[in-house]
C-alpha cells in the first residue's frame, strides 16, 4: 500500500522534473573565478537545468544533515530510556524468580 502511494505521488513529480529538464536544455557558462571578467580560466558550459537540480539536491542533503544533528539529543535520550527499561525489566524478572511467580510476557516495544 505504501509503495503504491509513493508511486502515485512520485510519478507526477518525476514527470514535471523531466519536462523542466527537457525545456531548459540550452547551455550556460558558469565561471568559478569572480575576478576574471573576460575569458575566466575556471568555467564550465552546462545545461541550465543541471545547476538548478544540483542546488536542489545539495539543499536536501544539507537539510537532512541539519535535522539529523538537531535530533541527536532525542535519539540519545531514547537510547538511555531503553537501556533503563531493560535494566528494570531484568530486575523485575529476578524478583519474580525469587518469589517463584510466572515470568512476564515478552516486551512489545518498537525500536
Amino acid at each position: 500500500m505504501k509503495t503504491l502511494l509513493k508511486s502515485i505521488l512520485i510519478a507526477p513529480f518525476a514527470l514535471l522534473l523531466l519536462g523542466f529538464a527537457l525545456a531548459n536544455r540550452s547551455a550556460i557558462t558558469i565561471a568559478l573565478d569572480p575576478f576574471a571578467l573576460f575569458d575566466p580560466p575556471l568555467n564550465f558550459t552546462v545545461p541550465v537545468f543541471l545547476p538548478i537540480f544540483l542546488s536542489l539536491i545539495l539543499g536536501v542533503l544539507l537539510g537532512g544533515i541539519a535535522v539529523w544533528f538537531s535530533e541527536g539529543r532525542h535519539r540519545r535520550a531514547a537510547k538511555i530510556h531503553l537501556r533503563d527499561l531493560e535494566r528494570q525489566r531484568r530486575e523485575m524478572e529476578e524478583l519474580r524468580r525469587e518469589k517463584t511467580l510466572p515470568p512476564l510476557p515478552p516486551s512489545t516495544l518498537i525500536g
